[in-house]
């Protein structure tokens, strides 16, 4: 990849192909030009933001896609598989919401969802017959291991546009940007 000077003598980005996301960052230099900002600083800023988000997006979009068949998307695959590590294939409640990073409502979406599709039951815990337990079904727990290996290959295809050490790099930076966030 090449990269040339702007005439502030920032760095230009590097020439790439040609990507959905272009028309949007076309705009914010516009927009940069006719704010008469100084520098890329802003602008670069401002675009990787809004890169970062998009890619998220259309992540999670090729993500989705080959579970929608079977009435699922992201968050539901990364519910079951989370639930699916546990002992005996069971967790709480709540246990579900930390693992997620979700609202307890929201986990009780997810799970109200899972069981209409069979693939998780709610059970009383053995230990605490008032506590609820999310329990994969044997549907859920084979679900799971038959369609593992092709979300491994899915991931696998997605990132090979990263060498090893490019892909360590961005879960290193990628890290750092979520600890300022956090």
């Amino acid at each position: 990849m090449s990269t040339d000077t702007a005439p502030d003598g920032a760095t230009a980005p590097p020439a790439e192909q040609a990507s959905s996301f272009d028309p949007f960052e076309q705009a914010m230099r516009d927009l940069s030009r006719r704010l008469g900002s100084k520098g890329r600083g802003p602008l670069q800023q401002s675009v990787f933001s809004r890169l970062l988000q998009y890619t998220a997006l259309r992540l999670t979009d090729r993500l989705d896609e080959p579970l929608r068949e079977h009435g699922l998307n992201s968050t539901l695959w990364t519910a079951l598989v989370i639930i699916y590590s546990s002992p005996e294939h069971e967790m709480m409640p709540s246990a579900l919401s930390d693992f997620l990073n979700a609202s307890r409502t929201h986990v009780t979406r997810i799970s109200r969802e899972l069981a209409e599709q069979g693939y998780l039951q709610r059970v009383a815990s053995a230990q605490d017959g008032r506590q609820v337990l999310l329990q994969l079904t044997a549907q859920g727990r084979q679900f799971v291991e038959e369609y593992l290996p092709r979300r491994r290959a899915q991931l696998s295809r997605t990132f090979a546009v990263f060498d090893a050490a490019e892909l360590a790099q961005f879960e290193a930076l990628t890290r750092k940007l979520l600890r300022a966030v956090d």
